[in-house]
């Protein structure tokens, strides 16, 4: 993880717990308003983060970035990563004005986050459209049972692995 003297500096307002969120959550829902979430490492912030984070909230009147905790990324992504920690990584989409809150997902599933915020739409990326994994799968029935809907944008894919082996293969 690369080294940050204090990230207590890098803090904001619309980083909140998830309990906090959820209770926001559903009064915007009874007002009938559209709730988005997204949920992933955003690792390194690139523009496939960005373009994906714009076309959810062109969907939503609320939208809810969950970044997954630092202890969930290494088993999956390997030694290195999270390349920052999720302190910084809160903060770096906090900063975005197109995001509304920002939560930390300390749970090992996604479905734990969808059960608790109950958005109207979990949104993720073209790559996983097709996906059938245990994961996803268990993701998809979670919205269906929160009464949600899983939208998949149509984002150019980009992967923070991929920019990271292509900056280890310069000379």
């Amino acid at each position: 993880m690369f080294p940050v003297e204090n990230s207590d500096l890098y803090t904001s307002g619309k980083i909140i717990k998830p309990e906090e969120a959820a209770i926001f959550v559903s009064k915007l829902k009874s007002f009938n308003k559209k709730v988005g979430l997204c949920l992933g490492c955003f690792d390194l912030l690139h523009p496939g983060h960005i373009k994906h984070l714009e076309s959810a909230k062109k969907l939503c009147d609320y939208l809810v970035v969950a970044i997954t905790a630092d202890k969930f990324i290494t088993p999956r992504k390997g030694e290195g990563r999270p390349i920052f920690n999720e302190k910084i990584r809160a903060y770096m989409i906090a900063m975005m004005e197109i995001v509304d809150c920002v939560v930390i997902q300390n749970y090992e599933r996604g479905t734990e986050m969808i059960e608790i915020i109950k958005p109207t739409h979990y949104f993720k990326g073209p790559d996983i459209k097709n996906l059938d994994t245990p994961a996803i799968n268990e993701e998809r029935e979670m919205v269906k049972k929160v009464g949600g809907e899983m939208i998949y944008t149509d984002d150019p894919k980009w992967a923070t692995t991929e920019i990271l082996d292509f900056l280890k293969n310069l000379k």
